[in-house]
């Protein structure tokens, strides 16, 4: 959460922020003892528990701290208020460098000039066993008086300096970056970098040659049409002629230059001293032959510093990409391309972003599009990657899922029930149908278009829009309860999709012809998302990735056969889903390259007020599911998923004592908890049959789990009556999508189908009374809350009114039944004035705030109310505090060989 002017830490006061980056938040402040204006950058509390992100901040305190020189970044301070590390520096007015290079190229006086500058700051930061790691023009910063400064120690690595003892606890420190893990910016890696091995101050000259030329020739040495390209440059390629693009570079200009990327290090200068002294020279007026011999010789200057032992900690940033939103990451764009190796590379968050999901490469490897959020709204944005720049996509605000066209060109998307399509080159979106589907889509290059839609089976739509087709049909006699998450396979004649089926066994991927056929199973597993293509290198080589278990998984696929051989190796340990475990965060392209999000996703649930103001938190960070008040609203229950477990379970959560209590504990998944009306029992969903039925226990814990209500077809509990006689659910029918049923818990507790239409009717909530039931259906075109009477016994009959006007869906009532709450479809809290009598009479909706304010979730996970209407708990994203970066691999496939 942003620091408010005027927060005093320790004797410095907040006055404005600067700016926001991977490793924290920096303000303008003021040091009220010395009366002079300072920077502060702090590690939010959040991120202090993150024991990487508090290494990397250390580290760049420690680095830093330790130079004391005009050309690097001063720090004055490290401190700690409130569980807030922060660090103290110097305030700086002035520019990067990066946006004089964006002019074009520099007069060479000022470029020596500050060429000058670097290699002293450098040779200063070499002489203190600092190598810095991750030089490039986004951190250096000229002042405004010409000085230039060196920034952002994050990646540095520590080296004994020479003075320093072999047994000396700085020669002693503990080594924390991993072999082979790439670190630093593509575009100004050393050869060693790009090949991930250990480096020395020796890398810092190569990127500073990187550096020097673009200055004097306004391109970069190395730059290619793609990453991956511009690695294999570094490796491989000379740089181009300086003089043939400025005349006005000399020779021994231009042999400084070359002599700093040298491939093999032991070949450029020896020592930033070296270099700098070769640079001097240079500044000697040019006339006579003497000063160039001068400059000449001093290239050939050898020192007695030999190269530093290799050791010491350093630390795994990856902090891979800065302000310029320079991601950092490499791609294959044919499978001609050189790519040996393996690199793993890290996409770090666009600066001020509090969300930051959703990475999907396209098929061709170019472009990598993503959702998030920084100053404006949730949407998509797309970012070619050989390019500096990424570009939200206007029309795209508030998407639940995207998939690529086989083009490459366009971006297909689900946002507020609608699925729409939208090309790269610019343009409106184009709406190709209304669907409720929140299963992942599939294009293949005939321009058919495949989605899923639960109960409803896998359906078929042209790219360019038109009538929607069934292409599989849910077979609820063999077990089937849903059909999700198709993906065409590369001859676009075949597609798989995940089976949800009742016996765990035979849940997992199938395999069938887009035109008709038999299904196949291919293999078992609970995460939906599945991925099939051949090696880009080695088009006989075929692989299924899919996940278990959160780890991501390959094995050796036959697209002959359509059948598994081998045994599936693991590319990934742990990779992100949705909060249900269900759909995993990861997409990979054709050509060999494979992006995903670490961890698990991370929520937090949120008390808000009637005007959107945070009023505090409830339980740990997490992945959260449909919470509920107790009818005393002293305790919470809600769905909570165990990444360490695989398994959603329901948990209680005292709210006066703040205790956190498991409540359900079957490995299959339960949710949905509802309470009964005297607070002594819940009921819930659970999953441990293969479909969701109604199973209820004492609230207290007592007891076994007692299976409440069985049926073919999966339930969601929606509500209890206030009288206790009865709970209503809604139930998925292959035919009907969803309908709602009334379940007696009395006699012999028969259920009877209340409401059930060619629609979809779901999200339903008895009034206090026991008279209305509120619920959401989609037979206007879109969601809408409405209102039936409740006569127990007896289906839905007379009349209906509409209450939202503008879309809605998830309502709830206040106690005295005279107000009724929803969500729009643009995400606000809507409020309504009811009047109930031998009818329903409605007053015009108004907003009471935008949900987006508090970065709650729109996936359908609900929100509870107190009884007033005073209050509303929220499952909210906790991305601010948990902005994972994308980890990109390259050339994936060479991992299955090994």
């Amino acid at each position: 959460m942003p620091i408010a002017p005027n927060t005093q830490f320790d004797h410095y006061e907040i006055l404005s922020p600067l700016g926001k980056g991977g490793m924290g938040e920096v303000y303008r402040a003021r040091d009220t003892r010395l009366n002079r204006e300072i920077a502060i950058k702090v590690l939010p509390a959040e991120f202090a528990q993150d024991a990487d992100r508090l290494r990397r901040f250390e580290q760049e305190a420690m680095a830093t701290s330790s130079l004391n020189h005009p050309n690097i970044l001063t720090v004055y301070d490290f401190g700690n208020h409130d569980s807030n590390p922060y660090l103290v520096m110097e305030l700086l007015e002035g520019e990067e460098l990066r946006a004089q290079l964006d002019n074009g190229a520099l007069p060479v006086r000022k470029a020596i000039e500050y060429a000058q500058q670097i290699a002293a700051g450098l040779a200063a930061a070499h002489e203190k066993g600092v190598v810095h790691r991750d030089l490039k023009p986004e951190n250096l910063f000229i002042t405004k008086d010409g000085r230039l400064k060196i920034l952002d120690f994050g990646l540095a690595k520590m080296e004994p300096p020479q003075n320093v003892a072999t047994g000396s606890d700085v020669a002693t420190l503990k080594q924390l970056t991993t072999p082979g893990t790439v670190m630093g910016t593509v575009a100004y890696m050393s050869p060693e970098q790009v090949r991930g091995e250990a480096v020395d101050h020796r890398s810092d000259l190569f990127s500073f040659g990187l550096i020097l030329f673009e200055m004097l020739c306004g391109e970069r040495a190395f730059q290619k049409g793609t990453m991956a390209e511009t690695m294999t440059a570094i490796l491989n390629n000379e740089p181009p002629e300086l003089s043939e693009t400025n005349a006005k570079i000399s020779p021994q200009l231009e042999k400084i230059v070359r002599r700093c990327l040298e491939k093999k290090p032991e070949r450029r200068f020896h020592s930033a001293h070296d270099l700098g002294f070769a640079l001097e020279a240079l500044s000697v007026p040019s006339s006579s032959g003497a000063n160039r011999t001068e400059a000449v010789q001093a290239l050939n200057i050898t020192t007695r510093r030999s190269g530093w032992r290799e050791r010491i900690w350093m630390i795994a940033a990856g902090v891979f990409a800065l302000l310029a939103l320079a991601f950092g990451v490499a791609y294959v764009r044919r499978p001609s391309l050189p790519t040996a190796a393996t690199m793993r590379l890290t996409v770090n968050p666009l600066e001020g972003a509090n969300v930051f999901e959703l990475p999907a490469i396209s098929p061709d490897g170019r472009t990598l599009a993503f959702v998030a959020r920084t100053t404006g709204t949730r949407q998509i944005w797309v970012r070619p990657l050989d390019s500096q720049m990424a570009k939200p996509l206007v029309g795209t605000e508030y998407p639940d899922l995207m998939f690529w066209s086989p083009d490459s060109q366009s971006i297909a998307f689900l946002s507020g029930g609608k699925l729409k399509k939208i090309a790269l080159s610019g343009g409106a979106p184009v709406n190709l149908c209304d669907t409720s589907s929140l299963s992942w889509g599939t294009w293949n290059r005939d321009g058919v278009i495949l989605f899923a839609e639960g109960a409803a089976g896998i359906k078929r739509i042209s790219a360019n829009g038109g009538a929607i087709t069934g292409v599989t049909t849910v077979d609820v006699a063999r077990g089937e309860t849903a059909h999700r998450n198709p993906f065409f396979l590369s001859d676009g004649r075949h597609f798989l999709f995940y089976v949800e089926h009742n016996e765990p066994a035979k849940r997992g991927i199938y395999v069938r012809p887009l035109n008709g056929g038999e299904s196949k199973q291919i293999l078992s597993t609970d995460v939906r998302t599945v991925w099939a293509g051949v090696n880009p290198v080695a088009p006989s080589e075929g692989y299924l990735v899919f996940m278990r278990q959160g780890a991501l998984l390959a094995q050796s696929y036959d697209f002959s056969q359509n059948q598994l051989s081998g045994d599936p190796i693991r590319i990934a340990d742990q990779v992100r889903t949705n909060p249900a475990g269900f759909n995993g965060r990861f997409s990979l392209s054709e050509t060999g390259i494979l992006v995903f999000t670490e961890g698990s996703e991370k929520q937090q649930l949120v008390l808000a007020n009637r005007a959107g103001k945070k009023l505090g938190t409830a339980g740990p960070i997490g992945s959260y599911n449909v919470p509920r008040f107790s009818p005393d609203e002293q305790r919470l229950a809600v769905g909570r998923f165990d990444p360490q477990s695989q398994s959603l379970d329901i948990r209680l959560l005292d709210l006066a004592r703040g205790t956190d209590t498991r409540f359900t504990f079957d490995p299959a998944e339960d949710s949905s908890p509802l309470w009964s009306p005297d607070g002594t029992r819940l009921a819930w969903a659970s999953l441990r049959s293969g479909v969701r039925d109604l199973y209820w226990k004492a609230a207290n814990g007592a007891g076994e789990d007692e299976l409440l209500f069985k049926s073919a077809y999966s339930k969601i509990p929606q509500d209890w009556s206030k009288d206790g006689r009865f709970i209503l659910y809604q139930e998925s029918d292959p035919q009907t999508s969803n309908d709602l049923w009334i379940l007696p818990l009395e006699g012999e507790r028969k259920p009877w189908l209340w409401l059930k239409t060619e629609f979809t009717e779901q999200v339903a909530k008895f009034s206090s009374d026991g008279k209305w039931i509120a619920y959401t259906s989609n037979e206007s075109g879109r969601f809408e809350v409405y209102v039936r009477a409740f006569v127990p016994g007896a289906p839905a009959s007379g009349g209906k009114w509409q209450i939202s006007t503008n879309g809605g869906s998830q309502a709830k009532w206040r106690r005295d039944g005279r107000e009724l709450y929803y969500v729009s479809t643009d995400y606000q809290l809507m409020a309504v004035d009811l009047t109930l009598g031998a009818e329903v009479k409605a007053g015009t909706p108004k907003a009471l705030f935008d949900l987006r304010d508090l970065r709650a979730s729109t996936a359908g996970v609900g929100f509870t109310a107190t009884s007033d209407g005073q209050r509303f708990l929220f499952v909210t994203s906790a991305e601010d505090a948990y902005l994972t970066p994308f980890t990109v691999v390259t050339n994936w496939m060479a991992e299955m060989k090994k």
